[in-house]
Parts: C-alpha cells; structure tokens; sequence
C-alpha cells in the first residue's frame, strides 16, 4: 500500500508509547516489513515536516526505499485551485486532497474528521482518480496490500 500520512497521526504512527500506537501500528509495520510507501509533497506540507519531532523516522523510511517525494509545484497549484473552489475556512487539508489528486494514493491515514468530508467529495479530483481510503483504526489493516500500490510508488 502507498499512503499519506497526515501529520495529525505521526505521533499515533511513529510513536510506540502513544496511547494510539496499537492502532496505527499495521501502517509502520507495513512500511518497515512490507512494501508499504509514504507519500508526501507539497510545500504546506514539507513545512508541517520542518516542525516534526519524526524526522529520523522519515530519514530512515527514505533510507530504506520507503518514502516517495511528489514534486512540490504540482501540489501547490492543484491545493492553490482548491482553496479558490473551497473557500470553507474548514477546509485547511487542501494539500492532502491535492497530493491524492497528483499522486492517485488510494489511502490516506488521519483522524481529522472536519478533513473527512473534503477527502471523500468526488467533485474535488480529477477524471479516474478516486477519493481515497481512510485507514483510522487497526480494523483498516486489510488496507495494508499490495493492491493499494499506486504507480508513483512502484
């Protein structure tokens, strides 16, 4: 599986002793043990990566062939659309949708729930790219396969 992992859930993820570790577990293994990648871009959030304490995590999954990079530009345009679409002042996950949107990821992992609507509405992506997955809890391991392996990931 490729996913994005908003930075919401790093801790969750990446984090042994955080009380939601059990949950989001399956998505580390996978992205250790399986042929589970990270996708990530943008600049909004390159700079929500600037401030995260999980760096050496990130380092150590682009050590191990684990993290994909989308170009930033593509991002930006496809997230500065959206806003100018959505004007919502809720919608402030506008680069998720867009790296969905660039990248075709099928799976995203958060527990933002205000982002859920605007992840999930067809309208905001483009023509044979679906609204992605939302892997939240350890009963969406069956989302950790290789049919959620995207092109941009192989």
């Amino acid at each position: 599986m490729c996913l994005i992992i908003d930075t919401n859930v790093f801790g969750s993820v990446f984090n042994k002793r955080a009380k939601e570790h059990t949950q989001y577990a399956p998505v580390i293994k996978w992205l250790i043990t399986g042929n589970g990648k990270m996708i990530y871009g943008g600049t909004k959030y390159n700079d929500e990566l600037r401030g995260s304490l999980y760096r050496r995590m990130l380092a150590e999954l682009a050590r191990s062939n684990s993290l994909v990079k989308i170009p930033s530009d593509p991002v930006d345009k496809y997230a500065a659309d959206l806003k100018v679409r959505v004007p919502d002042k809720a919608f402030d996950d506008e680069h998720i949708v867009a790296l969905v949107a660039i990248s075709k990821c099928c799976v995203v992992c958060t527990d933002d729930k205000k982002s859920l609507r605007y992840l999930k509405r067809l309208d905001l992506y483009p023509r044979g790219v679906n609204p992605p997955k939302i892997y939240k809890r350890k009963s969406h391991a069956k989302l950790c396969c290789n049919t959620h392996i995207v092109a941009v990931c192989q």
